[in-house]
């Protein structure tokens, strides 16, 4: 028992903490005892200490304060709750152990999260720790106070990023710890994040409540909501300092119908750089990114249509990060416009008929829309078109234009192309020349590159053309004929990189 009291005394704050329990009728302190004390040998010295005449008498109502030290406990577990990426586990031998809600971590065990990854886990008292990529932590100590629904957890964080939501409890503080290689932070109920991107220095966010932060050097900070610290292990932690503001998310788009989407957000001029997370599709999906990035936007390739969450917080100089800003958006990408083979500008015919060549079969149909204005406000003609060679009929002379989508399964459209012009003229009219050329829709980035690349093969291992332009338009007469796999690549400015679908064409 001495070897067990000197072993929790070493838990910082727990040699200190009381439960106060409010006796019932029918206790004594022997009853008392044998429920929630870990050895009835505790008995006189809790009678001493809370001035009780009588262990076999207790008075109904009244309070005894009871020290953490001696009130029973049992190893705990922590479970996962959440996880996405690429998760690892090990004990403390260092066997693995595989990466499930349905299974119990007991102290000792070691995750390690991937590029992109997150791990929240769950302790016996509703408290939650927030592993973020790249970030390696271990379990140090679990322990459980069945009397009191209280827990004592202890974390080690070696590299990385961690959040943590603590349920509050007033009768245990320092119950909460995490440590890392040059500070050791201690809370009793709060909201808060620890990162220890390098050996020697430890950066502590407080988001709600309260934290004590003791540096390896000496010296202790209190560290209240909205403040941050920062220690190293040459060095007191530092007073405690104003976190950044959340970022202003205004300016995202509601809708993209570009794969990436361009996630551009109001510069806050305090920031070097920002932690941003992608959760989705949908209110239930995973989180598909986390990453810190220098600038304000965000391109990142996301798997299929629907809603997503972004989430971004600022870091300043010093390496603190801030409060969160997070707003949804809708992803309307798929299918993919296809590739047209039309004029480059305005199509200038006599007669009221043109011709329109594309990627169109049963398998893959496409919808071709006709209007008077570029808005499509009003739309005069709408088809579904089946087959390669389309003939096109327009109702009266003067300036029309069409834009055409791919089909899904399900008969909804994608988004659609670039508008295209064409202006029906008489049959004695003379006509301006116009390109025949490869087109496809414009990317709304700065500096955009598209290179087109074609291939016999759909691997696109053996290339037959590329060719990079400023404008994603190609000149009929300069792309070798016949039946060939397209692919179209975007660049642009702040790293943009975009895949446009690999589909077939046949050009003539």
């Amino acid at each position: 028992m001495i070897l067990f009291c000197s072993h929790v005394h070493a838990a910082s704050g727990i040699d200190s903490a009381s439960w106060e329990y409010l006796v019932k009728p029918g206790d004594s302190l022997w009853t008392f005892a044998d429920q929630h004390l870990s050895s009835p040998a505790y008995v006189p010295r809790l009678q001493k200490l809370n001035h009780i005449a009588d262990p076999y008498r207790l008075s109904h109502g009244s309070r005894i304060k009871v020290p953490y030290l001696w009130v029973k406990q049992q190893p705990s577990t922590a479970q996962i709750e959440e996880f996405s990426g690429e998760i690892s586990a090990h004990d403390a031998s260092g066997k693995s152990l595989p990466i499930s809600k349905d299974m119990r971590y007991p102290k000792g065990v070691q995750f390690q999260t991937g590029n992109d990854a997150m791990l929240r886990l769950r302790f016996a008292d509703g408290s939650t720790l927030l592993l973020n990529a790249n970030t390696n932590a271990q379990l140090q100590n679990e322990i459980y106070y069945p009397s009191t629904g209280s827990a004592r957890t202890e974390i080690r964080l070696d590299k990385g990023n961690a959040g943590s939501s603590v349920i509050p409890n007033i009768l245990m503080p320092g119950r909460y710890q995490i440590r890392t290689p040059s500070a050791v932070t201690t809370v009793r109920g709060t909201e808060f994040r620890v990162s220890a991107e390098t050996m020697d220095s430890t950066a502590t966010e407080v988001l709600r409540g309260k934290v004590k932060v003791n540096g390896n050097k000496q010296g202790q900070v209190d560290v209240p909501a909205g403040f941050g610290s920062l220690t190293s292990t040459s060095a007191r932690p530092t007073p405690p300092e104003a976190l950044p503001a959340a970022p202003d998310l205004s300016t995202l788009p509601s809708t993209s119908s570009f794969n990436p989407p361009l996630l551009q957000w109001q510069a806050d001029q305090l920031a070097v750089a920002y932690r941003v997370k992608l959760r989705g599709p949908g209110a239930q999906g995973q989180q598909l990114v986390e990453r810190t990035v220098t600038g304000p936007q965000l391109y990142a390739a996301l798997p299929e249509n629907g809603n997503y969450q972004l989430s971004a917080r600022a870091r300043n100089a010093h390496g603190l990060e801030g409060y969160d800003s997070s707003r949804t958006f809708t992803l309307k990408a798929f299918p993919q416009p296809p590739l047209l083979q039309a004029s480059d500008g305005v199509q200038e015919i006599r007669g009221n008929t043109f011709s329109l060549i594309l990627d169109a079969s049963p398998a893959r149909p496409v919808q071709w829309q006709l209007a008077r204005s570029t808005d499509f406000a009003s739309i005069i003609q709408q088809r579904t078109l089946t087959e390669t060679d389309s003939t096109i009929e327009l109702p009266d002379k003067g300036q029309w234009y069409w834009r055409v989508a791919r089909l899904d399964a399900s008969g909804q459209a994608g988004p659609y192309s670039e508008t295209q012009a064409v202006n029906m003229r008489g049959l004695f009219a003379t006509l301006r020349h116009s390109v025949p050329s490869l087109l496809a829709r414009r990317y709304p980035v700065n500096a955009a590159s598209y290179t087109l690349t074609l291939s016999d093969q759909a691997d696109m291992k053996t290339v037959r053309y590329r060719n990079s332009r400023s404008q994603p338009a190609w000149p009929l007469a300069q792309l070798p004929h016949g039946k060939y796999f397209a692919r179209l690549e975007v660049s642009g400015d702040h790293g943009y990189q975009a895949v446009e679908t690999v589909e077939e064409i046949h050009l003539r």
